[in-house]
Formats: C-alpha cells, structure tokens, sequence
C-alpha cells in the first residue's frame, strides 16, 4: 500500500491508495463493448457518499469492505477493465482485471458533527476522483474511499465513470457489495454488449435538444467549462413541495417547475432558459439490472417565457417531455462513437434520483444515515439533482450552476418558500 499524501490540514486526510480486482481472473480476451447512449456520457462522472453510524460500523476493518468487492467484481468484470479504442477510434473496455482504486482517509469529525453541515454537497471530499486518460490504458474507472469519523463511523465514498452505467448501476453494484457482505451468494445478470434498452419514438431526423456536441477532449475525457461552478444542496418534505401545486401528483415534476422558473427569473431577457433536460430511471430497466446506461433523457422546450407563466402551465409542459434516447444513439451511431458530447448542463438539467434504491446498501441490517450523490462535469448551463432522504416524506436537492447566478438563485429559492428554514438556520 503506498501513502499518497498526508495532509497537514482539513477534516479529510491521511490518504492511502491500493488495488483491488476480483477474486478469479477474467477469461482471457473478454471485452466490454460500450452503447452510443454510454458514450454520450463519457465526459461525466458520479460521486455517490454512504455514511453510516458508528454504532454500525465501529468494528469494520478495511478487509471488511474490501473482501466483498472480489466477488462483485467477479461478476461484472468491465468495472475492473480499463479503455481502449478500435481501429475506427470507438472506445470500448478490455476486461483485464486491473481492479479499482481502493482509498483510505480519516476525519477528525464525528458522524453526527459532519451531519450537521445544511449543506450536503461537503460530501464530495469524501470522493476520490480522476478522470478517465489522458493514459486509457492505465485509468481506472471507478474509486472507491472508506473515511473513518471520529467516533468510529464510516463513509463510503464511490468516484464512478458514468461511461459505465447511471445512478440506478451505482446504486446496483453497491447493493450487490452490502449483500456479499450480509453473506449472499449473488448473481448479477450480464450486460447486453451493446444492445438497446429503448424504442424509437418516430421522432428520426430531429436533432435531441439534451445533447451538446465539443471540440474533441481526445483520451482525456474532461468536460470542459466556460463558467466557474458552484454546487448548493439542501433538504425540503414532499408536503412543503405539494403546497405549491396540489393538484400534480408527481412531486419531481413540480419541484422542477418551481426551480426552472426561480433560474428563469434570474436568467430574464435572452438568457433565459426555454428549453431543459430531464434525465429519469428506466422504470422498465430497473429490476433485474445489469450495470448500464437505460437512464430517460428527454427535452422540454415552451414558446413562452418560463420567469412570467403560472407554475400549472410549466409542470404540463414538463409532464409532455419528448424522450430523446433514440436520437442520442443516431447521432453516435453515426459517428461510431468518436466524437465528444455533454449532456448534464448541455442546456439546463433536471436529475430524478428518487427511484433509485440507495438506502437498500445496508450494513448489519442498518441503513446508511445519509446518502449523496450528485454529476461531475455539468456543463454551462447548470443541472438540479434531487434524491430521495434518509426519511420518506423528504427530498435531497442539490444545485449546480454557474457560480455568478448561484447567489441570485438561492434568493429566489428564499422567495418562494424552499430554503427559507435553511438560510435562517445559517
């Protein structure tokens, strides 16, 4: 194990790296052909945080959490592979078994003192993180960091490759780890290599409005930013975001027209944002899984300004939001997969994480206490991810937008009621 560096200040410190794979070699020659709707995401990054008691995890050693991994890794072998390119340039996974980054790192916090932080977004620095190059060959794509608090807790932090699969595959594979550790014998079914989890919605010939071609990043998968960003989180109940709209079931759809018109009223005149992303779970893609790309990506665009119209009529736009996946692999199929694309931030960008099972991750029975996740490599534009909270009748938002409208927003957020409680509790 090779200490990587020691710092002499911040909450976080004491950093060691090894490597971890799977328990048996992969058969020689195995390969991992990636999607177009994969490669749409390449230049994007998750950063998922488990953390859990110390009543939970006191006695869990670094073996603990390791051990599981072999047999995880076993099962889906790409995860532990590293990227190449065919002849055509198309990128593709060699299943090599040059295993994970495995870090270890101490905070001088407690759990329950790191919890108390209103802003969740702190949470990144329990992520270790590389991109993906500029040496495909040496990149590993995913990185897992085990933090131990103070008082003996524990967090779990996953740096993860959205090339590989979306929040729901994070989610998947760290609940494949918690169940090899409670003592299951798992099975996890193989991915499809390349085949289509969706259908065409006769929409061939238009351009998807979610997707943002760039100047080619070359093996150095990095999205590039024109603005500075900034990332605020906060936490709101399912009955504070129904009081807004009762009459709309879909609690996302509302929250979402309550936040796009509060960026909408800060971006007024030529700025402001008509058309925006959508990116849900694959409800039909959910259960059994293997680890991929089936998230919908849809696009909403409105004739009117968004800053002006009545909250009704921005949610009914949202609810008929046009599903833009086929379009998103036409483009890459037309290309095989060379050429270099944003979509979190290509224009502004609503996440619905709330289906996606992150509280099932449980260590002796117990739940995590409190679980982020959230995009890295969001573009211009911004992006609003929402997560389910450790309580039910609660929601997890955390917005990432340009760091000159950051403030502005937040104000607006005061205005109509979301953080009100939050900004007075600062």
């Amino acid at each position: 194990m090779g200490r990587v560096q020691e710092e002499g200040s911040g909450l976080v410190h004491g950093f060691q790296l090894s490597t971890v794979t799977a328990s048996r070699p992969t058969e020689t020659s195995t390969t991992h052909e990636t999607t177009d709707l994969d490669l749409a995401m390449k230049l994007h990054y998750l950063k998922a945080v488990y953390i859990y008691s110390a009543e939970t995890a006191r006695d869990l050693t670094v073996m603990h959490v390791k051990a599981p991994l072999f047999a995880v890794f076993e099962q889906i072998p790409w995860i532990t592979g590293r990227f190449r390119r065919h002849d055509s340039g198309r990128p593709y996974i060699k299943c090599n078994d040059c295993g994970t980054r495995f870090v270890e790192s101490q905070c001088d916090l407690t759990v329950e003192e790191w919890l108390r932080v209103p802003d969740r977004s702190v949470d990144e620095s329990l992520v270790y993180h590389q991109p993906i190059g500029p040496e495909l060959a040496f990149s590993p794509l995913i990185y897992i960091q085990m933090t131990r608090f103070k008082c003996g807790g524990l967090a779990l932090g996953l740096g993860w490759a959205h090339v590989m699969g979306d929040p729901s595959s994070l989610s998947h594979f760290f609940n494949l780890w918690s169940r090899v550790f409670a003592g299951e014998k798992i099975d996890c079914p193989k991915a499809s290599n390349g085949e289509k989890g969706f259908q065409n919605p006769n929409l061939k010939g238009k351009n998807p409005d979610s997707i943002k071609r760039v100047d080619p990043v070359g093996d150095l998968w990095v999205a590039p930013n024109n603005k500075k960003m900034a990332t605020y989180s906060f936490n709101l109940t399912i009955k504070e975001i129904r009081s807004h709209f009762p009459a709309n079931e879909d609690v996302f759809e509302i929250l979402c027209g309550i936040i796009w018109k509060c960026i909408a009223n800060v971006r007024k005149g030529e700025s402001e944002t008509v058309t925006i992303t959508i990116i849900r779970s694959d409800s039909d893609g959910l259960k059994p899984r293997s680890v991929s790309n089936s998230q919908v990506i849809s696009s909403v665009h409105v004739d009117f300004s968004v800053a002006e119209a009545n909250l009704e009529e921005i949610v009914k736009s949202i609810g008929e939001a046009t599903d833009e996946r086929f379009g998103i692999d036409e483009i890459g199929e037309s290309d095989d997969g060379v050429s270099d694309f944003i979509v979190y931030g290509a224009k502004l960008t609503f996440v619905d994480m709330t289906q996606v099972d992150f509280y099932e991750a449980k260590i002796k029975e117990k739940s995590p206490k409190s679980v982020y996740c959230n995009v890295h490599g969001i573009g211009d534009d911004g992006a609003v991810v929402v997560l389910p909270a450790a309580k039910e009748e609660e929601r997890f938002v955390t917005v990432t937008l340009p760091e000159e409208e950051m403030e502005k927003v937040k104000w607006e957020l005061k205005k109509c009621g979301l953080i009100t409680a939050l900004i007075n509790g600062e």
